[in-house]
């Protein structure tokens, strides 16, 4: 048995360079595979243990004002167990140096003592006193913006300055992913965050008083939230009922869910490609060396070595390579997890996230490696079984020919070459091994496809938002509806103020028989050219006259399509009573990249609510220069809610953008390793099959470089049959991965634009080049007077 792993290992040293290739697939599937496994693991059980310590409400209700002394009536309600109520309002604070609109979301607690639900974690400082102008921030608007406890803060809430003292850090379950509004798509700590401020104190900095804006819930053991919604519906409606939903669509919490969702997506299917591929180019080696080894088997078995032992000798050959290259691959993984925590840190505020070593996916790891190497291995070994120690001994008969594909197309056949031809036969020589090969570049060239397109994913999710769709320069968001005409005349007189627009986002519940959606309809200025909603191809669609444009997504979850009728009701309606409903019919659905609403004229929905002339909010074009003097003027008023600069909000999306594009990067360069592996493995078998052929082509005077066009025209011929088969592979990876990874805060796009496919393009034949280098040192050095020599 000596004689044996000596064999082995003089095999691997010879031809080092395609294991190596083959471990490092396997390298970079087990890599992710237990650097994704050990950080979901991390960020469930930090979300967990916080959810359980902060009591993490089941339900959360928005509404204009419900008497405080009434909130407790409310846990009679069947199903209902606790039930609290807050203020909670967004206040700015003075414009710093660099003229950024920062601002806090005041939220109200009981303090001295901590609520029941949705308790604050105590990160540094003490509990402020009640009835006293202290407050909690959330820690990374502090750190983002140099602040500490003890510190002053001068807050403008409803046109009133108050000075607060910072007298800790802490983080709430609610603002796990801080964001203004869903709309945000990224939390940017430096312009907003989190505070938390004694209700006795609160209150009487507000015009609402004794009255509460925003109620959380928890259900009874066995409690279904849709019955408890109804029963809410009902007593809650004369209280300016505005939405109710449950912890899932929470915004913080249904963000981390679906990275949580993605992440073990990503973790269960990634690694399974790499290690598919690395199976791939693990079969196509062994099976060129049993081929080439025949004599060797049939030797073994001459002098006595039992059929077991010699398939336990070449299944050694994958369980080394699977072996080396799960520890390699498990230990990079492991390694790889704790900065991959960290980063996630820097986005998701969660307690007690922390990075731990865990075996468990270690060995998991090793036994996949493990699995897909001896797998791969199985077939061929067992192939020895069928060796008759004569037969074995004797040169295999040679491979059966028919006439390629090429060659029953005479007019094309004769265009090629000697040597090209040559290449052409030897791919179809071996039908079997090509396949392998074709599908495995397949699989590299979807990878990478995918890859570049999540450029355009990001493009579409963010920057096409601001220049296409919201072509506007300022935003200028009310605290409760106003009249339109008033306030178009009022800001077009401003210095530097070109077109207003008025807009009017309002609550709505959108229903279709049992299925129903709470989304925001939007009401847009008729002929606007300020706010457009755009079709499939990108074109401007003019808004209805009546009825109502639904996003896709929405559509979908509706199960409506163009022509059908749905129901529609809001809080924001005159005189509204729970189930006070009026039909609509949907005039077209759209793509919608950020968010899921629906979109109607503007003065349509007026109507709809029996609100004539109202507006949330006005959408301006400003000339740059006076968008500084326009915000400083209008965010200190009491009316307003909050002044946007789109150009700011397009800033901060674009860094963003830009810290996503080396996962970009990192993932198509993955992919063209993968590529590289397989391509390379490819060129060596061949290389080898064929030394005597090809010394022979030496001593005929065949240069190096002849002799390569042979091995590359063989390859070229499957590199582009895998990126032909590669393109609906990666239409068909993208649909998926639109459908699993879309949720009510973004929707993935589905096309792929010809950008990615030229980058994949770009990044195969790179590989193949690279490969066809290394290659083509090998066919210098090729020993072929030494091959040539007849052995006895």
């Amino acid at each position: 048995m000596v004689v044996l792993w000596k064999k082995l290992l003089r095999e691997i040293l010879s031809n080092k360079g395609v294991y190596f290739s083959c471990i490092l697939v396997i390298v970079i599937g087990l890599l992710s595979y237990t650097s994704m496994s050990i950080v979901l693991e991390n960020l469930e059980r930090a979300q967990g243990k916080f959810y359980e310590d902060t009591q993490f409400a089941d339900g959360f209700i928005r509404l204009t004002g419900y008497p405080e002394n009434q909130v407790n009536s409310l846990e009679n309600l069947t199903g209902v167990e606790k039930v609290e109520g807050r203020i909670v309002k967004d206040a700015r604070l003075p414009e710093d140096e660099e003229g950024r609109n920062r601002s806090l979301r005041l939220v109200s607690m009981p303090f001295p003592e901590q609520p029941q639900l949705n308790r604050v974690e105590l990160i540094k400082g003490n509990i402020p006193r009640g009835n006293s102008p202290e407050l909690l921030l959330d820690p990374k608007f502090m750190a983002a913006n140099q602040l500490a406890v003890g510190d002053s803060l001068t807050l403008i809430l409803e046109g009133r300055v108050v000075h607060f003292t910072i007298v800790g850090e802490a983080q709430s379950p609610e603002f796990i992913y801080a964001m203004r509004s869903a709309q945000d798509l990224y939390p940017d700590p430096e312009t907003f965050g989190i505070a938390y401020v004694p209700t006795s104190f609160y209150k009487n900095l507000v015009k609402e008083g004794n009255l509460v804006n925003d109620l959380v819930f928890s259900l009874e053991p066995g409690g279904n939230f849709e019955d408890v919604k109804l029963l809410l519906e009902k007593e809650l409606a004369p209280y300016g009922l505005q939405s109710i939903f449950p912890q899932k669509d929470q915004t913080s919490h249904a963000i981390l869910q679906g990275e949580l969702t993605n992440l073990a997506t990503m973790a269960n299917s990634l690694p399974m490609v790499f290690l598919g591929v690395s199976s791939i180019i693990l079969y196509t080696m062994l099976r060129r060396l049993m081929e080439q080894q025949r004599g060797s088997i049939g030797t073994m078995k001459a002098f006595g070595f039992t059929n077991g032992e010699i398939i336990r000798h070449y299944l050694n050959y994958p369980l080394f390579i699977g072996g080396v290259g799960g520890v390699l691959g498990g230990l990079s993984g492991v390694g790889s997890a704790y900065p991959l925590t960290t980063l996630y840190g820097e986005f998701f505020a969660l307690p007690g996230l922390e990075s731990t070593f865990s075996i468990k996916y270690f060995l998991f790891g090793m036994v996949f490696s493990l699995g897909f190497s001896l797998l791969s291995g199985l077939k061929v070994s067992l192939d020895i079984l069928r060796l008759d120690p004569t037969e074995a001994m004797r040169a295999p008969a040679p491979l059966s020919t028919r006439k390629t594909p090429f060659e029953k197309i005479p007019h094309l056949w004769q265009r090629f070459s000697s040597l090209t031809q040559m290449g052409l036969r030897n791919a179809f020589r071996v039908p079997t091994r090509s396949i392998f090969t074709i599908v495995g570049m397949a699989v590299v060239f979807s990878l990478m496809t995918v890859s570049w397109s999540l450029n355009n994913m990001m493009d579409k999710l963010t920057v096409y938002q601001f220049r296409e769709i919201q072509t506007y320069d300022v935003k200028i968001a009310f605290n409760s509806p106003t009249f339109s005409e008033s306030l178009r005349y009022t800001l077009a007189h401003e210095p530097g103020v070109s077109h207003v627009e008025p807009l009017l986002e309002v609550p709505a519940t959108l229903r279709n028989q049992w299925l129903e959606k709470d989304v925001a309809l939007i009401g847009i200025y008729p002929n606007s050219t300020l706010y457009h909603v755009l079709n499939q191809k990108g074109e401007k669609i003019p808004l209805p006259s009546d009825g109502i444009i639904l996003s896709e997504r929405l559509a979908k979850l509706l199960n409506v399509k163009k022509g059908d009728l749905i129901l529609v009701e809001s809080p924001f309606a005159r005189n509204y009573e729970e189930g006070q409903e009026k039909s609509l019919v949907v005039q077209e659905v759209v793509p919608q990249y950020i968010g899921i609403n629906g979109f109607m004229e503007i003065g349509t929905l007026q109507k709809l609510l029996e609100q004539e002339g109202i507006a949330t909010s006005a959408i301006l074009q400003v000339y740059e220069g006076d968008i500084g003097a326009l915000k400083k003027k209008y965010q200190d008023a009491d009316l307003v809610g909050s002044v946007e600069s789109v150009k700011e909000s397009l800033a901060m999306v674009e860094e963003m953008i830009e810290t996503y594009g080396f996962t970009i990067y990192f993932l198509a360069v993955l992919a063209g390793v993968a590529g590289f592996a397989l391509i390379y493995t490819s060129n060596i078998i061949s290389l080898s099959e064929r030394q005597r052929e090809l010394a022979s082509l030496r001593v005929l005077g065949l240069t190096p470089k002849e002799i390569m066009v042979v091995i590359s025209s063989e390859q070229w011929l499957l590199t582009s049959c895998g990126i032909i088969l590669g393109i609906p592979l990666s239409f068909a990876l993208m649909e998926g991965m639109a459908v699993s990874m879309s949720s009510d805060l973004f929707a993935i796009p589905k096309e792929i634009p010809l950008g990615a496919f030229a980058g994949a393009v770009g990044g195969t034949l790179f590989s193949v080049w690279v490969a066809q280098t290394r290659a083509y040192r090998k066919v210098k050095t090729l020993p072929f007077v030494e091959i040539l020599a007849t052995k006895e």
